[in-house]
């Protein structure tokens, strides 16, 4: 059985952001690099037909008015719910201000190594080193992330749109939020 990547699509209104697209594209790269596909989980989208042209194979829409008003907690733990049923050994963000405050708690509700501002793919999948930029991104850096799950941070612009004509598969999700997941207003 394969691990996919996931990948989080971040929209906005119900628009897929260019960003997510960005991430998309990344995460179909690491996908060829490992021999496996990519998942992408969309919180509340209201078309996700252009994730498929960007190389996602699979689609999770989560549709929930709970999470109508963007919560760390809530989506990470959508997010690490939809990796858990996935398998997922990768998961990919972006570096928007939402992806930032959700990437630590979904760290460690999976107990990931996390790496933000990556600037390209992999230099190698085993062991899994990435290239991320330190320093208000004046130097670089490779670190290799030895826990078994793996989130990265793609850097904004980094990577840039691919397309990869994949047909997508959607089916809809439906996280098991309990109530803690709202207790905390960011």
């Amino acid at each position: 059985h394969l691990m996919s990547i996931i990948v989080y699509t971040e929209s906005e209104e119900g628009k897929i952001k260019k960003i997510a697209l960005e991430a998309v594209s990344y995460a179909k790269g690491i996908a060829d690099q490992m021999g496996t596909s990519v998942t992408a989980i969309t919180v509340n989208a209201n078309d996700t037909s252009e994730l498929g042209k960007y190389g996602a194979s699979k689609v999770l829409e989560v549709s929930d008015d709970k999470l109508k008003k963007f919560n760390a907690e809530a989506y990470a733990d959508a997010i690490a719910q939809a990796a858990k049923k996935e398998d997922a050994e990768v998961i990919v963000l972006s570096t928007s201000a939402n992806d930032k405050f959700l990437a630590p708690l979904l760290a460690v509700n999976l107990n990931a190594g996390y790496v933000p501002n990556v600037v390209a793919l992999p230099e190698s999948t085993s062991p899994f080193k990435v290239k991320h930029s330190v320093f208000t991104n004046k130097a670089f850096a490779t670190t290799e992330i030895k826990t078994d799950i793996k989130i990265i941070g793609l850097g904004k612009n980094s990577y840039g749109l691919k397309e990869n004509e994949t047909s997508a598969a959607t089916e809809a999700f439906s996280p098991n939020l309990d109530a803690h997941d709202f207790d905390m207003e960011i």
